[in-house]
């Protein structure tokens, strides 16, 4: 199984862990033991066995990504500092930026924002679809009320991509939708092959320090960036 990469250490300053995660490695066990990323950070640092999270088996863990996606992890080491960064979410000040490897066959430079409510889509609600305005009834009777932003920024085969809060496959379904599906995204790019790489990736954070509320921005080390 791939192992976690430690990108930041928790200390009496900074009572949080930041983890690289491979691909394929789910972000949290289902249930207590499964292997995953926070079940190997808790081996190194158990003190995070004392944060209660959104759910029992998360602890400190603030967000998800997908088991295909790489990239980092933000997991709270004390009660405190989860409470600040769960209302940091709440509030859009925790931001998530992502990479991807795109498909973009005009090779266009571009940025621009995309805001959506989304549905459920597929066999066993396995996809999500974007809702925009001047979508049909029946979709927008379907989605939810809140709405997404994902501010992307096209550069060539790369798109970053910007978020304060996300709903599942966010990033992944806005950038399909715009004509830029992701490199090997089984799921929302129709030209994937079964033995493409997922070129997606959690590329960074941005938010206040927990303690001293300076804005910290951190972003994957470049010994870790695929290239």
């Amino acid at each position: 199984m791939a192992e976690i990469k430690i990108i930041s250490s928790p200390d009496e300053n900074n009572p949080f862990l930041i983890i690289y995660k491979p691909s394929g490695l789910p972000s949290a066990p289902l249930k207590e033991g499964d292997e995953s990323a926070l079940t190997q950070a808790l081996k190194l640092f158990p003190e995070i066995k004392n944060v209660k999270g959104k759910k029992s088996v998360e602890y400190g863990l603030l967000h998800r990504i997908d088991t295909a996606t790489r990239g980092l992890l933000f997991i709270a080491c004390t009660q405190e500092c989860f409470d600040n960064m769960e209302l940091q979410q709440k509030e859009g000040k925790f931001i998530k930026y992502y990479r991807a490897g795109i498909e973009n066959k005009e090779g266009v430079n571009k940025t621009f924002t995309l805001r959506s409510k989304f549905r459920t889509y597929g066999e066993k609600g396995r996809e999500v679809r974007p809702v925009f305005e001047n979508a049909s009834a029946a979709d927008l009777k379907k989605c939810g009320n809140k709405v997404y932003e994902t501010e992307i920024s096209i550069k060539g085969e790369i798109a970053f991509c910007k978020i304060k809060e996300g709903f599942r496959h966010q990033v992944r379904a806005h950038l399909s939708f715009s004509g830029y599906p992701i490199k090997g995204d089984k799921i929302y790019n129709k030209n994937a092959d079964v033995n493409d790489s997922f070129e997606f990736e959690a590329w960074g954070f941005e938010f206040n320090h927990p303690l001293t509320g300076k804005k910290v921005i951190v972003t994957v080390p470049e010994d870790k960036q695929k290239k």
